[in-house]
C-alpha cells in the first residue's frame, strides 16, 4: 500500500511500522525518486505516548491503519507463543487489540484538535481481512453484516479490533474488509484515491 501511495500519488506517506518479524521494507527502497515523501517511523502502537507522538508528527488527514500481526501460523504455536501470557516472542492479542486501542485514541485527540475545515474532510480507515468471519471452502463470500466466526487466535485478535472499531462512538475510524478473491491493493487504492 505504501509502494502504491508514493507511486501513484504525490502523498506525504508516515509509515509506522514496528519493524518486526514481518516487516518487509524492501519494495519501498527501490523506489527511490519517493524517498523524500517516505517517512519511516519505527513505532510499536501498542506504546501509547509513541504513538501519539507518531501522529502528531504526522499530522494526517488520511489515516489507514494496516498494521496486524498477519501471520496465523504464528498465532497457533501455542497460547504461551501467542501472548496470552508474557512471552516477548509474539504478541498477537497486543498488536491486534491493544494496537488498535492505542491508534484510535491517537487519531481522536488529532482530529479533535483540527480545525472544523479539516475534520469535515478527514478520514481514518482500519483494513481487516476476511478471516475474521471463518472459513468458506470453494465457493461463497463473505460481507461486513456476515456473523464473526473466527477459527483461530490470530483471527480472533483481528475480529475483536474491528469489534473495537466498529464499537468507537465517534466513528471517525471505518472498517474495511476485503475477500480473498478480491484485489486488497485496487479496493485501498480506490478508497485512497477517494480520498485524497
Amino acid at each position: 500500500m505504501v509502494r502504491r501511495l508514493l507511486g501513484e500519488s504525490d502523498a506525504l506517506v508516515f509509515n509506522l511500522d514496528k519493524c518486526g518479524y514481518a516487516s518487509d521494507l524492501t519494495c519501498i527502497e527501490v523506489m527511490p525518486e519517493a524517498a523524500e515523501r517516505h517517512i519511516l517511523l519505527r513505532v510499536d502502537l501498542t506504546n501509547a505516548e509513541a504513538t501519539a507522538a507518531a501522529v502528531r508528527q504526522a499530522d494526517p488527514d488520511l489515516v489507514l491503519h494496516l498494521a496486524a500481526e498477519s501471520h496465523v501460523d504464528r498465532s497457533i504455536e501455542g497460547t504461551g507463543a501467542y501472548g496470552w501470557t508474557s512471552s516477548p516472542d509474539c504478541v498477537t492479542i497486543a498488536s491486534n487489540v491493544t494496537g488498535t486501542i492505542q491508534l484510535l485514541q491517537a487519531v481522536r485527540a488529532h482530529w479533535e484538535g483540527l480545525s472544523a475545515e479539516r475534520q469535515a474532510g478527514f478520514r481514518s480507515h482500519q483494513i481487516s481481512a476476511d478471516e475474521v468471519f471463518g472459513s468458506l471452502g470453494a465457493t461463497g463470500h463473505f460481507s461486513e453484516t456476515s456473523p464473526y466466526d473466527p477459527r483461530s487466535p490470530n483471527s480472533a485478535s483481528k475480529a475483536a479490533s474491528t469489534a473495537v472499531t466498529r464499537s468507537d462512538p465517534t466513528r471517525i475510524c471505518t472498517e474495511l474488509g476485503w475477500q480473498p478473491r478480491d484485489s486488497c491493493e485496487q479496493e485501498l487504492a480506490a478508497t485512497v484515491r477517494w480520498n485524497l
